[in-house]
């Protein structure tokens, strides 16, 4: 891995707030944030399925960004109400949240609703509906 000072930092641009995303400030630091959301997520009966580091492959790539890891969850159980429904929402899942520590310290969570996902497919509002609540009570835990 090439030394920090080898690496080219990366200046964010001011975020947009596109409407099929929710954005979250946490009353918490980067790692508590993390920290809370897993144990929400666990806590919850869903399956941290991955937890992908971005920092840490933009810098293989040269780049330092401020922290940042994307959560992606799940479970079985909802795969399989899906999948008697409409398969072909298949490639909606697993849910993700996306954890930054912006510039001025704030930490953010992004993730787009489960309605925008899966509210398009015929059949799948219902269970949108009863995702949205249960990802609404995991974003609680960094309020």
């Amino acid at each position: 891995m090439e030394q920090a000072e080898d690496l080219e930092i990366i200046v964010y641009a001011a975020p947009s707030s596109p409407s099929f995303q929710t954005i979250v400030l946490s009353a918490f630091d980067f790692e508590q944030t993390l920290d809370r959301l897993k144990q929400a997520i666990a806590a919850h009966d869903l399956w941290l399925i991955q937890e992908i580091n971005p920092q840490m492959l933009l810098a293989r790539g040269g780049y330092a960004i401020a922290p940042a890891r994307q959560l992606f969850f799940f479970h079985a159980r909802y795969v399989a109400r899906m999948l008697t429904v409409d398969p072909a929402a298949l490639p909606e899942i697993p849910l993700k949240f996306v954890v930054m520590q912006m510039p001025d310290g704030s930490v953010s969570v992004r993730y787009c609703t489960v309605d925008s996902l899966l509210g398009r497919y015929p059949g799948l509002a219902d269970l949108a509906s009863e995702l949205d609540a249960i990802v609404g009570t995991l974003i609680d835990a960094i309020r």
